[in-house]
């Protein structure tokens, strides 16, 4: 199945944000760019790395039928990385120089009066030193998370983040089970 036959239609974003200058905090970014060279040339999908969110990525958002963000995590994540659904908020922080991902959505939300669906892949980073290149564990994590998009993607779109019996309790994906899983339940078998 060809998920991008209606590809005028499509107008998927996928952000990679972080500081490639801070080790895992380059997660993002390094995502992103596994992504360009899989899916670089899929018509629809625009993929771009960040070193911030900023306040006028609202313009690219609200045509957007969909924006997967991806940036680096400290916290525990079972299996590397994790996926949630992602709202607008209204409330805005004082410094715009570096957004949060559901202020952005709200700013979004509010300029245009259309937000799109959005999800946030959390990807486990393990050193925030200085420095260039990501630690193997995070290399791993990141990897993991870029064949968990491309699954999506190549799924028709299928949000991971509701279709809990693929992943643990904190929301982590075998890519292999999930994809599985993914199938059959928009197959109506489970």
């Amino acid at each position: 199945m060809n998920v991008f036959q209606n590809a005028e239609k499509v107008n998927f974003l996928i952000i990679g944000f972080g500081n490639r200058h801070r080790r895992d905090d380059g997660i993002g970014p390094y995502v992103s760019d596994q992504l360009k060279l899989s899916l670089g040339n899929t018509p629809g999908i625009r993929i771009v790395s960040l070193h911030q969110l900023g306040p006028e990525l609202a313009e690219d958002l609200w045509t957007a039928t969909g924006v997967i963000f991806i940036d680096a995590d400290n916290g525990p994540l079972p299996g590397g990385c994790s996926w949630s659904d992602v709202r607008p908020v209204s409330g805005m922080n004082r410094n715009i120089h570096s957004l949060l991902v559901n202020t952005l959505l709200g700013m979004t939300q509010l300029i245009y009066n259309r937000c799109p669906p959005a999800w946030m892949v959390s990807v486990k980073g393990y050193d925030f030193g200085f420095g260039e290149g990501l630690s193997p564990e995070a290399a791993d994590s990141a990897n993991r998370a870029a064949g968990e998009i491309i699954n999506f993607i190549m799924n028709g779109f299928v949000n991971p983040a509701q279709n809990a019996s693929a992943y643990s309790s904190a929301g982590s994906c075998d890519p292999m089970l999930c994809t599985a899983r993914l199938i059959n339940n928009r197959k109506g078998l489970i």
